[in-house]
């Protein structure tokens, strides 16, 4: 997926994940929620399902509701780095 992405990760000194696309210039700040979700996929070999389904362990959340915020997280870079 980071690949796919084509995204570099940095955290900052302020402890903030920030992705770079070398393709458009552009960088953008995770907030706590954007950052555990790229831990997650990370973590679950850029699984989507997986990442979900841990993230919603974590939280105790619905499985379905994080895999809905998690896709919209994935389409929201997608769209940004094209």
């Amino acid at each position: 997926m980071r690949h796919e992405l084509n995204v570099v990760p940095r955290v900052l000194p302020d402890g903030f994940l920030e992705l770079f696309s070398p393709h458009t210039g552009k960088s953008h700040r995770c907030g706590p929620k954007g950052t555990m979700m790229w831990l997650a996929l990370q973590q679950q070999d850029w699984d989507p399902e997986l990442a979900s389904l841990e993230i919603a362990r974590q939280l105790n959340a619905d499985p379905a509701s994080v895999r809905c915020d998690v896709d919209a997280w994935l389409a929201h870079f997608r769209d940004a780095v094209q």
